[in-house]
């Protein structure tokens, strides 16, 4: 009988069949056909796409019910009945029961000097009493809120959190905390592909079952939240808010895993830094399948073309290609761009159309959107071009590698360790020297060549697809050989007394 992994995603596969993650998540899931896999994957949004296709090998794929969505076979016949557990949620046992709880896991998520083991200890309680009770009424009482406001209010800096940030805050606790409620099948082990709120089923299901975790991140989750807030919010209490939240909660992850497995070494000095042991840290490259992503002819536009395969959104910072787009015309007046990529953001998206018009680009910028195909995307530029603010080992960059194209790209994240040597690397938001990095490539044909050649054997050799999954292979044996898996029995819900 294969081995099972529980694999924890958030908006991401099987559901959300695009990015770097899904990618690495399915190449996983298919290539490891000797281990079985349970699928978690928490959606942010009601309307993601419930049709999918998975391996042969993936036996579950769970699902946490946004509020009010349970399916009636599970409202009357599921292992607790919610039929029962609406019936035993009384106001005596949220007062007495879920309140105080709820007061115990918000203060360790929310304490200045972070403890780890507490918070786990807080989290299983809070578990045990949501998986036996009406998670929804829990969670969406009044009472909750005030319990909520009550620790914002004792708070000298807190208390001046506007209604607006709060609700955002408590928001989210709610829908997090959802996934608690959940019952895991017996697994031999846990992977994660980020250290956030999902992998708290991941660190839950460790405690019952006794089984090792590995956390795998593609960008480190302290930092792009770090930069997402900042850039969101512009009250310091908020920010102080959130950067405690988030803090204690990466933490908890890094601290329940047995090992992590960055996807580059420069994702591996944030974890160090946030206080993971460096004997835990085991580096994984993101690998590709070059049978598929290789130099082949294609059909291009007439002229010198660059190409960016890339998301619609800020962190991939759209406009500052544009605006390179923009630099480079003066002297080549008649290059063209073609982006290959959707958009997550209207106001976002709205932004790069504007600042398109603004430029006069509207004749040589076009937004092609999304693809299946991205290995033709690739082999139709010159030179293709990746303007990131914040990266982890991009998919992207070793996919246009590969195909045998010469790249300029943003130093984010683990890109100068792809690149290393076989592209041009410049600094993030500089449109300026973005654009005269690609002028010089597409004007100098024995340069382009050059590098273009470098990047196809340096993807060949290191970035390779059976590279990366026998690194995988190997950490998963390593961690459930025998005499390494203490196996508790797991509680159902249906005996777990608050």
């Amino acid at each position: 009988m294969n081995r099972r992994v529980l694999l924890v995603n958030w908006d991401n596969y099987p559901n959300v069949a695009s990015g770097g993650v899904y990618t690495w998540a399915k190449v996983l899931v298919d290539s490891l056909v000797d281990w079985d896999f349970v699928v978690f994957n928490q959606l942010s949004n009601a309307n993601a796409n419930a049709k999918y296709s998975v391996g042969s090998n993936v036996r579950e794929v769970l699902e946490v019910p946004l509020f009010g969505t349970q399916r009636i076979e599970e409202f009357y016949y599921g292992s607790t009945p919610m039929i029962d557990k609406v019936g035993r949620s009384s106001q005596e046992v949220i007062e007495n029961t879920f309140i105080p709880a709820f007061e115990n896991f918000m203060t360790c998520l929310l304490a200045d000097d972070g403890k780890p083991e507490e918070f786990i200890r807080m989290m299983m309680q809070m578990r045990r009493v949501l998986m036996l009770n009406d998670t929804k009424k829990l969670l969406e009482h009044e009472r909750t809120w005030e319990a909520f406001m009550d620790h914002l209010r004792r708070d000298q800096l807190y208390r001046w959190m506007s209604i607006k940030e709060a609700l955002v805050a408590f928001g989210l606790i709610q829908r997090g905390l959802q996934i608690l409620s959940l019952e895991v099948p017996e697994v031999d082990l846990i992977q994660t592909s980020l250290a956030w709120w999902p992998s708290l089923i991941g660190v839950a299901a460790k405690q019952e079952q006794g089984v090792p975790m590995v956390v795998t991140e593609h960008g480190v989750a302290y930092r792009e939240l770090m930069l997402y807030y900042n850039s969101l919010l512009y009250d310091e209490p908020s920010k102080l808010f959130w950067k405690v939240f988030s803090r204690n909660l990466v933490e908890v992850v890094y601290h329940s895993a047995d090992k992590v497995a960055p996807v580059c070494k420069a994702n591996a000095v944030w974890e160090e830094a946030l206080g993971v042991p460096r004997q835990k840290i085991h580096v994984v490259y993101n690998g590709i399948d070059t049978s598929r992503f290789k130099p082949m002819e294609v059909k291009r536009p007439a002229g010198p073309t660059v190409v960016s395969v890339a998301r619609v959104d800020p962190f991939k910072d759209t406009t500052t290609l544009i605006y390179a787009i923009s630099g480079m015309r003066r002297k080549i007046p008649d290059v063209k761009c073609v982006l290959y990529g959707d958009g997550n953001s209207l106001e976002y998206s709205k932004r790069c159309l504007k600042a398109v018009r603004e430029q006069g680009l509207e004749d040589c910028f076009t937004f092609a959107g999304g693809t299946k195909e991205p290995e033709k995307a690739y082999n139709v530029g010159d030179v293709v071009v990746f303007s990131s603010i914040t990266e982890g080992f991009p998919f992207s960059v070793i996919e246009a590698m590969a195909c045998g194209k010469a790249v300029v790209a943003t130093e984010a994240g683990g890109v100068p360790e792809a690149l290393e040597g076989c592209g041009v690397m410049v600094k993030s938001r500089d449109p300026a020297t973005l654009a005269d990095a690609v002028i010089k490539l597409l004007t100098d044909k024995e340069l382009r060549e050059t590098y273009a050649a470098r990047a196809l054997a340096r993807a060949r050799e290191k970035f390779s697809l059976a590279t990366m999954v026998g690194e995988y292979r190997s950490i998963y044996s390593e961690l459930t050989e025998p005499g390494r898996i203490r196996r508790m029995e797991m509680p159902k819900a249906r005996e777990v007394e608050a």
